[in-house]
C-alpha cells in the first residue's frame, strides 16, 4: 500500500495547493478503500470518502473534528500518531481492530506551498490479521473502552452521591428546618433512583459478552412481550398517553427474552424519560414487514438534532443539550439496544426532528413465514 498511498498523497498535495475542494473529493471517491483528508492543525475532516464515512458512521463528518467524530476509546481516535506525522514528515502505518475487522491504517503527510505539513491522508486497508496481532489489538481496544468506562462511571456516579450525602449531612446534624426536610428527603429518593439507574447499567456492560453466537435462544412471541411492559409503563406514568397498537395476533422469532425484553424497555424507557414535561404521548406499535416484526416507538419529546443521529449507537456516546444535561446515563442504552439487534439478526434504526420528537424502530426476523 505504500506505493499507492504516496501516489494518492502526490494527487491531493496538486488537489490541495490549486484551493479547490472538488477534485479532492473526487480523487478520494474514486478509491476503493476507506479515505480521509485532515486538516493538520486541529485534525478536522476536509473531505472523506463514503467508505471511510461507513467505518466513522457518520456521514455528516465533514467539518467536524476527530475528537467530536469518535469516542476515546476508537483506535482513529488518538490524535498522537497525526501529530508524529506532522512534525517527522514521516509517514505511518499500524495495524488496528474497528468494529471486529482489521485494517492496516496509514497516515500520509500532506506538504503545502511552504513545505510544511497541511494535511493528512489517512485510510485503511482491509486484511486478514494473525491471530496473535487480532489478539493483541482486541485487547488494547478492550483496555481502551474499560478505562473510558471506568472514568465516565466516576464521574457519573459523584453528581448524585454528592447530593446524597450533602442533604443526608444536613439531615443527620440538624442542619434543616421542617419545611425543609421533605424536599431534602425528595431530593435524596431522586438522586437515588439516579444512582440505582446507573448501577444497573453497570451490571449491563459487564454482560454484553453474551451477545454472541453462544447466546441462548428460544421461541418467543413478542406480543406476549410487548403488551404486559406496555401496561406496566401505563400503570406507572398516567400522565403520559401511551397507546399500543398490535397489528397481529402473535409475533414469533427465536431469540433471547431477557436480552428482548431488555432492548424495547429501553426504547419505551428513552421516550418516557427525553421529554420536557410528564406529559405527553408515545406510540408503540408491532406489525409485519416483510420478513421481520418492526417494533415502533414514536414520541413527541426533545427530539434530536439530524446530525447526531450517527452517535446515538455509539458505545458510551451522548448526545447533552441544556434540556437533556440533568439526565444522567453512561450513553450505553441505545448502544444495547444496536447490539441486541445485531445478536438477533436484526436492526434499530431513528427518525427524529427536535422540538418534534423521535420514532425508534426495531427489526427482528420472523421466527418463520407462516401466516399468523
Amino acid at each position: 500500500m505504500d506505493r499507492r498511498s504516496e501516489a494518492l498523497a502526490q494527487l491531493l498535495e496538486t488537489a490541495l495547493s490549486e484551493r479547490f475542494a472538488t477534485p479532492v473529493i473526487e480523487i478520494l471517491q474514486a478509491t476503493p478503500i476507506p479515505l480521509g483528508v485532515l486538516e493538520a492543525r486541529d485534525l478536522r475532516v476536509l473531505a472523506m470518502n463514503d467508505l471511510m464515512a461507513q467505518v466513522f458512521h457518520r456521514p455528516d463528518a465533514a467539518g467536524l473534528t476527530i475528537s467530536a467524530l469518535l469516542p476515546p476509546s476508537h483506535p482513529l481516535s488518538d490524535p498522537r500518531p497525526y501529530r508524529t506525522v506532522g512534525v517527522s514528515g514521516q509517514a505511518l502505518a499500524a495495524t488496528v481492530v474497528i468494529d471486529s475487522q482489521t485494517w492496516e491504517w496509514f497516515i500520509q503527510p500532506l506538504k503545502g506551498e511552504a513545505q510544511s505539513v497541511d494535511h493528512f491522508l489517512t485510510g485503511l486497508v482491509a486484511k486478514p490479521a494473525a491471530p496473535l496481532d487480532l489478539d493483541v489489538a482486541r485487547l488494547r481496544e478492550t483496555n481502551a473502552a474499560k478505562t473510558e468506562f471506568l472514568n465516565l462511571a466516576a464521574h457519573e456516579l459523584r453528581t448524585p452521591l454528592s447530593v446524597i450525602l450533602g442533604y443526608g449531612s444536613l439531615l443527620a446534624h440538624g442542619g434543616l428546618g421542617e419545611e425543609h426536610q421533605e424536599l431534602a428527603g425528595a431530593r435524596i429518593y431522586e438522586k437515588a433512583r439516579h444512582l440505582s439507574r446507573l448501577i444497573m447499567d453497570m451490571s449491563l456492560v459487564g454482560r454484553f459478552d453474551e451477545l454472541g453466537p453462544s447466546m441462548v435462544k428460544e421461541d418467543i412471541d413478542l406480543v406476549e412481550l410487548v403488551e404486559p411492559m406496555v401496561k406496566e409503563q401505563q400503570r406507572r406514568f398516567a400522565d403520559l398517553a401511551i397507546d399500543l397498537r398490535l397489528d397481529v395476533l402473535a409475533a414469533p422469532v427465536r431469540g433471547n427474552g431477557y436480552w428482548l425484553h431488555l432492548a424495547i424497555r429501553e426504547l419505551v424507557d428513552n421516550a418516557v424519560r427525553f421529554r420536557p414535561g410528564p406529559t405527553g404521548r408515545i406510540d408503540i406499535s408491532l406489525a409485519r414487514a416483510d420478513q421481520h416484526w418492526r417494533v415502533a416507538v414514536l414520541d413527541d419529546g426533545f427530539g434530536i438534532e439530524p446530525q447526531h443521529h450517527g452517535q446515538l449507537f455509539k458505545r458510551f456516546a451522548r448526545i447533552e443539550t441544556e434540556a437533556t444535561a440533568h439526565l444522567v446515563g453512561f450513553g450505553i442504552g441505545l448502544y444495547m439496544v444496536q447490539e441486541v439487534a445485531r445478536a438477533h439478526g436484526g436492526q434499530v434504526t431513528v427518525q427524529s426532528q427536535p422540538r418534534v420528537g423521535s420514532e425508534f424502530t426495531l427489526e427482528l426476523p420472523k421466527r418463520d413465514n407462516g401466516a399468523v
